[in-house]
């Protein structure tokens, strides 16, 4: 019979048993008996003897297999130190995910220094300018001119022609004119014409003036000063009444021992205007010829007037008087 001895009990238990190993007697068994970090390992390590192990023999494949092996311990080693990728996720998960990402959002802010943005100002683009309607202004309406009314003092080279003398065909040509008398008398003398001044010139109240005389006072050998003294007596007299005077120069005649002393009457009359500032209308130059003589056109017996002198004396005294604003 056998005897029972406890030595070869313990080694029975032993092998029936397996028998507890370490990670150092783990990975020799697993690999081989190459531990990590050890010499034996070789060059790569653990990895390395991993892929010689298990991985293809040719070695360009067996150096792609280390690469990737290095590649997934890095990640393990990133993803096991404080503050890792992994770290992070096991505190956010605490919270649940979306407390943590938005925990994470706030912290990220928060730690941000705020800049405010500058917006440039946009360009300012004028506006397109707005046609301005064209007002047409009104028409200024232009002064009604002041009709002067007047009175003609003479003989009858005033009076003549009867088909149209001087004072009417002046009366319609100057619209600033109205004649209220022509108080023109064949054969009167200025000596005549001053003594029916107020029956026939004050009488109407003129505003206007014109004496033409002095061809009979020539006629008769009246002296050239006592013609000048009449005049001036006249121009005193209207003047007085507040009349303004136009002083008519003496026409030509068709005699020409008469051209003479017509030029030195007509040379009185205008130093007398120019004494009392009073407009002279020189009618001689336009009806005479060179010789001082009458224009055959313009007299009908080489003293008065035809249609055609009548109204060139017109004319002349229109041209003189409507510059001034008659």
């Amino acid at each position: 019979m056998a005897h029972f001895s406890p030595k070869v009990a313990q080694a029975k238990r032993r092998m029936a048993h397996p028998v507890r190993r370490g990670f150092r007697g783990w990975f020799r068994a697993a690999f081989g008996g190459i531990e990590p970090g050890s010499a034996a390992a070789g060059s790569g390590g653990a990895p390395a003897g991993l892929v010689r192990r298990f991985g293809p023999k040719a070695p360009r494949h067996r150096e792609l297999l280390v690469v990737l092996a290095l590649l997934v311990v890095a990640a393990v080693v990133c993803a096991s130190l404080p503050g890792g990728w992994g770290g992070s996720a096991a505190a956010g998960s605490s919270d649940g995910p979306r407390e943590g990402m938005v925990a994470n959002i706030m912290a990220s802010i928060s730690s941000t220094p705020f800049a405010p943005e500058t917006f440039a100002d946009p360009p300012l683009i004028p506006p397109s300018p707005t046609p301005t309607p064209q007002l047409t202004p009104a028409p200024t309406p232009k002064p009604v001119a002041r009709k002067y009314s007047f009175v003609t003092l003479g003989d009858s080279l005033t009076a003549w022609p009867t088909t149209g003398p001087w004072p009417n065909r002046l009366n319609a040509e100057d619209a600033n004119l109205a004649l209220v008398n022509n108080a023109g008398v064949p054969g009167n003398t200025t000596a005549d014409m001053l003594a029916r001044l107020d029956r026939d010139v004050f009488a109407y109240k003129p505003d206007v003036l014109f004496i033409l005389g002095g061809t009979n006072d020539l006629g008769r050998n009246v002296s050239e000063a006592t013609i000048i003294a009449n005049l001036k007596s006249i121009i005193l007299a209207a003047r007085a009444k507040g009349i303004r005077i136009f002083l008519i120069l003496v026409p030509p005649d068709s005699y020409t021992n008469m051209a003479a002393p017509i030029d030195s009457l007509n040379a009185a009359i205008t130093h007398l205007a120019n004494i009392y500032t009073i407009v002279a209308i020189d009618i001689h130059a336009p009806l005479s010829q060179d010789n001082g003589t009458f224009q055959p056109r313009y007299t009908s017996d080489g003293l008065h007037f035809t249609d055609l002198g009548a109204q060139t004396v017109a004319n002349a005294i229109f041209s003189r008087i409507h510059r001034l604003g008659y």
